[in-house]
């Protein structure tokens, strides 16, 4: 499982990358959306990942928040 989801992270370079990333990478994979959400979900339960989310925001007024997205951080890495 941990071989796995590195795959993805190591894909984009990064410890840290886009639930949007991650689903798109799995799926270019051949897994179907929700075979990639359950790989996310199980990952998170077996501590290889951390979620976490990252409002949006207006440049010109960060305090006007847009929406977010949501974060996945491997576990175990160093932060870029």
């Amino acid at each position: 499982m941990k071989a796995l989801v590195d795959g993805a992270f190591k894909h984009f370079g990064k410890n840290k990358i886009y639930e949007k990333q991650f689903i798109r990478y799995f799926k270019n994979k051949g897994m179907s959306e929700k075979e990639a959400d359950q790989l996310w979900i199980k990952a998170n339960a077996m501590n290889i990942i951390e979620i976490g989310v990252i409002p949006i925001a207006r440049r010109e007024n960060p305090l006007k928040i847009l929406g977010h997205v949501t974060v996945f951080t491997l576990k175990g890495k160093e932060e870029e």
